[in-house]
């Protein structure tokens, strides 16, 4: 956050802002973002990916993780 100048993120409970985020509130940020899968016997039917928030997306680009790391391989 102080590399990209993001003083606070609002990742405490109720989206308070928080200046100094825990691994905690990181995980429970992205605590409901599944992904699906619709199986026809040993055939994918469809894959249902995680809709990220902005607030995911924002998160993981400050994490350094790939967007695609929510989605398998194309």
């Amino acid at each position: 956050m102080k590399r990209s100048l993001i003083e606070e993120l609002p990742l405490c409970p109720e989206q308070r802002q928080c200046r100094r985020p825990t691994t905690e509130q990181v995980l429970r940020l992205f605590s409901l973002a599944e992904r699906h899968t619709l199986r026809r016997e040993a055939h994918t039917v469809q894959v249902f990916h995680a809709e990220l928030t902005d607030l995911q997306r924002q998160a993981l680009t400050l994490l350094g993780v790939p967007q695609g790391a929510f989605r398998p391989p194309a």
